[in-house]
């Protein structure tokens, strides 16, 4: 009976801890809210300062509601954003983190970083994934520019030797119409599986901007690097702009 009494005390004296904690918590808001905290001010000049750090790597900025501080910003990182990619950048992101809560308090601002494809892929589910998710967007990447940066390298370590060229033409399919011109002794089963992994890179790119942003098509490179061969495809990649090619090996 003694160690049930106790046992009541403790659960008594934990509750009261945590609303202590919970009124200490409300009582830093409103003492920010009572100073006016400019979050505008805040985000017009952090929002600038988060994409000229992250370079590349960031592809979208969001803000979520969380309890962890007054702004919480998620910052949306490509696949491409590894290890040593975090490490070069973490201390910047810390001071940038240290300077704003140093100024305006404890817990005003706090940054997470997240892959942007698990926040857009609806099958992972996580209460702060969901929260980024229905968040407000402070800034999409939207330059075409960084697409291709990033989209070139991906297809042509994907088709390895068989690429020839890459060309944008004109084309009211995408916003980005690519074609793959290839060598002729890519054989149908080869053709097949990078068809399916075109697919997939499409699809991410489109799912990452939003649809229609990109195709890609493949098209065997002789007929469209040869004048006299009169094709409607090959003529209207004829006139596309190549956006790279293989150079010619000058000791064959």
């Amino acid at each position: 009976m003694k160690s049930k009494k106790n046992y009541e005390i403790a659960d008594i004296l934990e509750l009261i801890k945590i609303s202590n904690e919970f009124i200490e918590r409300n009582r830093k808001i409103y003492e920010r809210l009572a100073a006016g905290i400019p979050i505008q001010g805040i985000l017009d000049a952090l929002v600038p300062e988060l994409v000229d750090l992250y370079g590349d790597y960031v592809i979208q900025i969001n803000q979520y509601e969380s309890d962890e501080s007054y702004i919480s910003l998620a910052i949306l990182v490509s696949n491409d954003y590894d290890i040593s990619a975090h490490k070069l950048i973490s201390e910047a992101q810390q001071r940038l983190l240290e300077k704003y809560n140093n100024q305006y308090g404890d817990a005003t601002l706090s940054l997470i970083e997240y892959q942007y494809n698990s926040i857009i892929d609806l099958k992972l589910h996580s209460s702060q994934a969901h929260a980024i998710r229905n968040g407000n967007v402070l800034w999409k990447r939207t330059d075409r520019h960084y697409i291709l940066n990033t989209l070139i390298p991906e297809l042509v370590n994907l088709y390895r030797d068989y690429v020839m060229q890459i060309v944008q033409y004109k084309a009211s399919l995408s916003d980005i119409p690519l074609a793959i011109l290839t060598r002729n002794d890519l054989d149908d089963y080869e053709r097949a599986l990078f068809y399916k992994q075109c697919q997939g890179i499409e699809k991410r790119y489109n799912d990452m901007y939003e649809a229609g942003t990109l195709t890609i098509i493949e098209y065997n490179y002789d007929p469209v690097v040869n004048p006299e061969a009169h094709d409607p495809m090959a003529d209207m990649l004829r006139g596309g702009d190549v956006l790279w090619r293989r150079e010619e090996n000058k000791n064959e």
